[in-house]
């Protein structure tokens, strides 16, 4: 779990009946910037994959394994320098037999920073 080392939610509220928004902090003195990168720290997109996978498990409430991603567009470099605090929003798109089909982003207010598609199975 990358929450409280990479980063914190400071905040979670309810949108719509199915959109949830999580208002998270970027640790700038996490591990991970050291290696990625000295001096120039750059979020990694599989650290945002799996900080919206763990607010996707806040969202249903159980561990979820990531089977698929449909689409991930990564359109902006996010950085905890630039973007210290981002807004990361999950909608539940589907309810299968033993998983969701799920719907997330990072952003901040109308700019979308990561765009992520998935299917996860409950654990």
């Amino acid at each position: 779990m990358l929450v409280k080392n990479y980063y914190s939610i400071t905040n979670q509220q309810s949108e719509s009946d199915e959109t949830m928004r999580f208002d998270v902090a970027l640790h700038a003195d996490c591990d991970v910037y050291r290696g990625h990168f000295p001096g120039e720290p750059v979020s990694p997109g599989v650290c945002n994959i799996q900080m919206l996978k763990e607010c996707v498990e806040r969202v249903v409430g159980q561990p979820l394994l990531l089977n698929y991603i449909q689409q991930c567009r990564l359109t902006t470099l996010v950085t905890p320098v630039k973007h210290p605090h981002v807004e990361v929003r999950i909608r539940i798109v589907d309810k299968l037999d033993n998983g969701i089909k799920w719907h997330g982003t990072i952003g901040r207010d109308a700019d979308v920073y990561m765009d992520l598609k998935g299917e996860a199975s409950f654990v």
